[in-house]
C-alpha cells in the first residue's frame, strides 16, 4: 500500500467541519476500508504521531492552529448498507445518518425516523449515542464493529457498549467500522409523513441557514441548555464572527467570518454566564480538537 496515496500533508481542516473553521492537519487520511485504516494507524504509530478521528465534522471545533499529528477522516469509510432481513440492517460507519434513515423509511423499516435531520455520519452518531424526540441510537443498535488504535477488530454487543446520554463508554478510544441495527416493520407513507414533520420542525426552530455544529451544549438534568442561555439574555451575544443564535440559543453560529477562537470564546462566555447566573455548569456537546 502506497503512503502517498493514503496520507496527505498540510490539509486545511475547515473543509471538513460544518463550522467551516480550523487550521491545517500536518497529516491527513481518509481511508475507505479496514485495510487502509489499519495502514494509516500503523504509519502513525511508526512515526509517533498523535491521532484524532473525525467523521462528518458536524459536532466538531478545530483550533485555528490546526493539529500537529494525523487526522483520520471516516466520512468515506464502509459506504454500504446491507439489509439482512428480519429487521436487521448493517451499515458502514461513513454513511450520512440522514441518508441511512431515508433508506430505512423507503424500505418501510421503523425505529430511527425521529432522528432524521441529525447531521453527521452513522459512526459519529453511534459514538455520541445521538438522539431526538425520545429515541436514541442505543434503542435500535444491536452491535458495533470497532477497531482499536493497534488495528485489532472486535464486535461489541449493545449491552457491552455502555451507552449513556451522549456517550458510548466502551467505544471511547476505538473507531467505529460498521453497525447492526434492529428495526420494525412500518408503513412507508406514515414514516414519510413523520420525516416531513420532523424536518419542518427543525427548519422552524433551528438556524439551519448558517454554519454551526448543531447543539453546542448537552441537556442539563431537569432543564434545557437553550432555555438557560436565553434566560441569561445571551441570544445575539457576539465575539468576532461568532454569535449565539436569536432563533435557538443552544446554537452558536459562524456568520461567515468567524475563527475557531471566536467560537470558543463565545462558548466560554456562555458557560461562565450561565454558571454565574443559574449556578449550572453547561457541558459542551461539541468535540474540540487542539484546545487545551
Amino acid at each position: 500500500m502506497d503512503k502517498s496515496s493514503l496520507i496527505k500533508e498540510n490539509i486545511l481542516l475547515s473543509k471538513y467541519t460544518t463550522y467551516k473553521t480550523g487550521g491545517k492537519a500536518c497529516f491527513f487520511a481518509e481511508p475507505k476500508c479496514s485495510s487502509e485504516l489499519r495502514y494509516v494507524l500503523n504509519y502513525a504509530k511508526s512515526e509517533n504521531l498523535p491521532v484524532e478521528i473525525i467523521g462528518g465534522g458536524s459536532n466538531l471545533l478545530i483550533n485555528d492552529n490546526g493539529f500537529n499529528g494525523l487526522i483520520i477522516c471516516m466520512a468515506s469509510f464502509n459506504m454500504f448498507i446491507i439489509n439482512k432481513g428480519n429487521g436487521v440492517v448493517t451499515v458502514g460507519a461513513g454513511l450520512i445518518l440522514s441518508e441511512f434513515i431515508t433508506y430505512l423509511i423507503n424500505k418501510g423499516l421503523a425505529g430511527l425516523e425521529s432522528m432524521i435531520g441529525i447531521p453527521g455520519t452513522v459512526g459519529g452518531a453511534v459514538r455520541m449515542n445521538a438522539g431526538a424526540y425520545n429515541t436514541e441510537i442505543k434503542d435500535r443498535c444491536l452491535s458495533v464493529e470497532v477497531m482499536d488504535m493497534s488495528g485489532n477488530i472486535t464486535v461489541l454487543k449493545n449491552e457491552e457498549i455502555g451507552f449513556s446520554y451522549r456517550n458510548s463508554q466502551a467505544i471511547n478510544g476505538k473507531i467505529v467500522l460498521k453497525v447492526d441495527f434492529l428495526l420494525e416493520n412500518g408503513n412507508i407513507d406514515e414514516l414519510k409523513n413523520i420525516k416531513s414533520s420532523i424536518l419542518e420542525k427543525r427548519r422552524e426552530k433551528q438556524p439551519l441557514d448558517k454554519a454551526s455544529c448543531g447543539s453546542v451544549f448537552k441537556r442539563p438534568v431537569g432543564n434545557y441548555a437553550g432555555t438557560l442561555i436565553e434566560s441569561c439574555g445571551l441570544k445575539g451575544f457576539r465575539i468576532g464572527g461568532a454569535y449565539v443564535s436569536e432563533k435557538h440559543a443552544n446554537f452558536i453560529l459562524n456568520d461567515g467570518n468567524a475563527s475557531s477562537s471566536d467560537i470558543k470564546a463565545v462558548i466560554d462566555h456562555v458557560i461562565k454566564t450561565v454558571k454565574q447566573e443559574k449556578n449550572i455548569t453547561l457541558e459542551p456537546e461539541v468535540r474540540m480538537i487542539g484546545f487545551k
